[in-house]
């Protein structure tokens, strides 16, 4: 599996406010994740309006996500939505990402947006990260998917860019 990390530009006015108002298209993309919070201008409202998706849908899915704390598949959207549960750093990120795995295994992903990095508020989240990279890193870990296109904030890039080279100086 490759990992190509793709560093998200935000506008002023997202930094300054907080609100991811567009998204990037990944055209390589048959599935993308996303976390499921559709309040306002998040980044999956921004993914939302980028594609032509309702509202209405990604509002009750969102909810019956955070409520289950798993992973829900919308197949009706194009491309093929993930629903990540919003965790705000206290999650099981281990249960989450393979969870993840799972569910775009049953999709049969081949090539993974991964945006839940690309638009962070506060700082970046070091443990959650890692978790997620221990697990793709796992010699045991089967997948469909061909590549994963991870966003990362562009505020982070350098952050991430350390934890990679860490993680693969240790491989």
């Amino acid at each position: 599996m490759e990992i190509i990390f793709r560093e998200m530009p935000h506008t002023y006015d997202e930094v300054v406010m907080g609100h991811k108002l567009w998204f990037p298209e990944s055209i390589e993309s048959d599935v993308i994740s996303a976390t499921a919070n559709i309040d306002g201008f998040t980044p999956l409202s921004a993914i939302s309006r980028k594609y032509g998706w309702r509202n209405d849908l990604l509002t009750a899915a969102s909810a019956q996500c955070n409520i289950r704390n798993e992973i829900a598949v919308i197949k009706e959207l194009t491309p093929t939505l993930l629903l990540v549960p919003s965790t705000k750093s206290k999650g099981n990120t281990d249960f989450l990402i393979k969870d993840l795995i799972k569910a775009a295994n049953a999709v049969k992903a081949d090539v993974l947006n991964f945006t839940p990095f690309g638009f962070i508020q506060n700082k970046l989240p070091i443990n959650e990260i890692q978790s997620i990279l221990d697990v793709l890193f796992d010699e045991n870990f089967k997948s469909s998917i061909r590549v994963i296109i991870w966003d990362i904030d562009f505020r982070f890039k350098k952050e991430m860019k350390q934890m990679w080279a860490l993680k693969n100086s240790k491989m």
